[in-house]
């Protein structure tokens, strides 16, 4: 039944998220046109990087000694996962407002802000994979297998959303995604955790040595 205060329809939501996970992309083509899958499209960005930074926090606690796990919990918790999931937000809406603008206004391409906002918001969907980065042994391969499939589902996306020519397209989604990595990567160091998921590898291993 479709929620009447927001017009999304949480059983659609839920199997174009199911498509998503088998792969089937011409998901973009349908939530492109669709005023009502902007909501939605939000809403899949913001719960699959929590999910993201959940995976991240699980296998820091689960890794590190009993100790500095209870001493330090609260302090990832807040700044990896809670403060990290919406600097991460911040810069995916970075990472969009920048394509829009290099494909419209440096390529010259058609493309509708409303709709790469829908396209890409269902593009972060490949993010809640790495809720299973605590699994032993595989959380690094993990966690780099969220990234990558992040960058080639926002690349189908934004594909979906313009008609520039691939390359171009490539281009515009290769910029956003540097800023995104990039400064989350820098909001990482051996005193303190801004950023969720993956990059949490960054300073945790070093913890666990220490």
């Amino acid at each position: 039944m479709m929620d009447q205060t927001t017009g999304m329809d949480p059983n659609a939501l839920m199997q174009r998220i199911r498509r998503l996970a088998m792969l089937d992309t011409t998901v973009f083509d349908e939530v492109r046109g669709d005023a009502a899958s902007t909501i939605p499209a939000l809403i899949v960005a913001a719960v699959s990087t929590l999910l993201f930074g959940l995976g991240g926090f699980l296998w820091w606690a689960l890794n590190g000694p009993d100790s500095d796990f209870y001493e330090g919990s609260g302090d990832i918790f807040l700044k990896s996962l809670i403060i990290g999931s919406v600097i991460s937000l911040i810069l995916y809406g970075v990472w969009i407002g920048l394509t829009y603008v290099l494909l419209t206004q440096v390529f010259k391409a058609r493309a509708d802000a409303n709709e790469l906002v829908r396209v890409m918001g269902f593009a972060a969907a490949p993010l809640a994979i790495g809720l299973i980065m605590f699994i032993p042994q595989l959380e690094y391969a993990i966690g780099l297998t969220a990234i990558a499939m992040l960058f080639g589902s926002t690349l189908i996306a934004v594909m979906s959303a313009t008609d520039a020519p691939a390359g171009r397209a490539l281009v515009a989604n290769a910029a956003g995604f540097a800023v995104w990595a990039l400064v989350l990567s820098f909001l990482v160091s051996d005193t303190s955790i801004m950023a969720p998921g993956f990059f949490i590898f960054e300073s945790g291993a070093e913890f666990l040595r220490g």
